[in-house]
């Protein structure tokens, strides 16, 4: 693939990358599913966010995107996940089941980029104003997990999950 077609697939126009080293301007990554509007992150370096799109692009459905968006527009945390994509890191999604034995890649990209913990998890139950329970982490629960590949992602997950479990056993006794 040569480096106008790379540019090509991941949303980039000529008047795009006349942006590039444009300081004025921060690099948007986001799913192509949502039309490049909902970006979950914002990179200051070019290079780095046209990496992270590259190795996400290797397992999301639809594809991600790169576009540049006005420092002044923007409304995301710049450069909130630049050291775990310039160590090559990627942010996989993880579905997962409270039992601890279906734990899966999905080929999608999630809200944000933000790693699945015990607080995040908590802080979004708590807006949905929910309790967290044993049996209402059901099937549906998604997490992002960064890894150099989806097999450690998964290990990561496992761990997680058998975090989650042993705090949600103490909570109940």
């Amino acid at each position: 693939m040569t480096t106008r077609e790379l540019y090509s697939s991941v949303g980039l126009s000529s008047l795009d990358l006349a942006k590039v080293g444009n300081s004025e301007f921060v690099w948007a990554v986001a799913a192509f599913a949502n039309k490049l509007e909902k970006p979950v992150a914002t990179f200051s370096n070019f290079d780095c966010a046209l990496n992270l799109v590259k190795r996400l692009n290797a397992f999301v459905e639809g594809g991600v995107g790169l576009r540049p968006v006005l420092k002044t527009s923007n409304h995301l945390d710049t450069d909130k996940y630049k050291r775990l994509a310039e160590i090559g890191l990627t942010p996989y999604l993880i579905q997962l089941n409270d039992s601890g034995d279906v734990i899966q890649l999905v080929d999608n990209l999630g809200d944000d980029l933000d790693e699945l913990s015990v607080d995040k998890l908590l802080h979004d139950l708590n807006k949905m104003d929910t309790t967290v329970r044993h049996n209402n982490t059901g099937n549906n629960l998604l997490g992002t997990f960064w890894a150099p590949n989806g097999h450690l992602a998964i290990k990561k997950a496992r761990l997680f999950m058998a975090v989650l479990s042993s705090l949600i056993e103490k909570a109940e006794s």
